[in-house]
């Protein structure tokens, strides 16, 4: 997209006022975010150049008794950044992480576009603090699985991938599938199930299991969770010949997410690990990632933030690439809150490194742009 028509769009990019709660059991929300980022080289080939993208989120919330929702959610984008095989990206992980142009057109390989998810939930409550809550349609996986409080939000909080979701847990969005959620106190047991459709044109289904565990203490509030994953047998195998094509094993893995307050309401930080088994091709085996985020009261303003964030990911010995470094940092501000209206702008930094095996390293500075309208 042409950056002078991305400014434009910062800029003056006209609001209408909405209301969020349309009834007591019908309410409706949504974001704008427009982003511009510009790719600088440091290292290896790696081309300069800049992309841009707008994206409408727009979502219909109904709900009618306590326990029952009805979801919907539709997203339209101008633009695919880095995200489409034009723009000659350079490297493995994607510096923002939201659903763009491309990722909206027969999504996932499916005759849908635009509708990301649609679903029905229903809640049980067991006893006064045991609850069972099941949800079927089309779902995304992320909203249960690898959750985290400061780092899994590409539109308020860090956008590159891999600080947005564990990128070995292989998460599937909107296909699909079933997920359950039991409550009993601090304690929560997440399962989700889905069909999705991979890289492969394949069909396949994956499986998904959480523990988690609040923790309130003097310092905040904590969370951790761990979890594991499966797929049935429908990815390609590494192969040392033609005639092992047909070879096919399953994706596998752990992975935890950890969350902490250190400083109640003022600086909290996270931590990230996961593995998956390398015996089918994938990009990386093991990763680890951390950060911490400050909050604006500290300077008089609660709605701003700063995040810092570094991930090291290793690549399996078989695999063309050997190792990913990045860097992450923002800092957010909010512009203004208007009756359901609110809006902020991110200036944000990322610093992405590829090794390869043969020496040879890509790296670049990424600077980035973020505009917010949300209702």
């Amino acid at each position: 997209m042409n950056k002078y028509l991305i400014v434009y769009l910062i800029l003056f990019l006209p609001i209408s006022g909405f209301a969020a709660d349309i009834t007591e059991k019908l309410s409706i929300s949504g974001t704008e975010t427009t982003v511009y980022q510009w790719l600088d080289k440091s290292q290896g080939d790696v081309p300069n150049k800049d992309r841009g993208s707008t994206v409408i989120d727009f979502n219909v919330s109904f709900r009618p008794t306590d326990n029952d929702e009805f979801f919907i959610r539709a997203t339209f984008a101008k633009g695919s950044g880095f995200h489409s095989e034009s723009s000659l990206y350079p490297f493995t992980l994607n510096p923002n992480a939201d659903d763009l142009f491309v990722d909206l057109h027969n999504i996932n390989g499916h005759s849908r576009d635009h509708l990301q998810e649609l679903w029905y939930a229903h809640k049980f409550n067991i006893k006064e603090d045991i609850s069972l809550k099941l949800t079927a349609g089309i779902i995304d996986s992320t909203a249960f699985i690898d959750d985290n409080a400061y780092a899994a939000d590409e539109v308020s909080q860090f956008m590159n991938e891999t600080f947005v979701h564990n990128p070995l847990a292989n998460l599937p969005s909107y296909d699909a599938g079933v997920a359950a959620e039991f409550e009993t106190g601090d304690f929560h047991i997440r399962a989700v199930g889905m069909n999705s459709k991979n890289d492969y044109d394949r069909d396949y289904n994956y499986f998904a299991l959480q523990l988690g565990y609040k923790l309130d203490t003097e310092i905040g509030e904590g969370n951790y969770r761990i979890y594991g994953f499966t797929t049935n047998k429908k990815f390609d195998k590494w192969q040392k010949s033609e005639d092992e094509r047909l070879n096919k094993g399953s994706l596998k893995g752990i992975g935890s997410s950890f969350d902490q307050q250190l400083i109640k309401d003022v600086l909290g930080a996270f931590f990230r690990a996961g593995w998956q088994d390398d015996s089918a091709q994938i990009d990386y085996n093991k990763m680890v990632s951390f950060g911490l985020n400050l909050n604006g009261s500290v300077w008089g303003r609660k709605d701003d933030e700063v995040g810092i964030g570094y991930a090291y990911l290793k690549s399996p010995s078989k695999a063309q690439l050997k190792r990913t470094n990045v860097f992450e940092s923002y800092v957010k501000f909010k512009l203004f809150s208007y009756n359901v209206l609110n809006s902020d702008i991110t200036l944000d930094y990322q610093y992405i490194q590829d090794k390869y095996p043969q020496e040879e390293t890509k790296a670049g500075h990424i600077y980035g742009l973020r505009f917010n309208v949300s209702f």
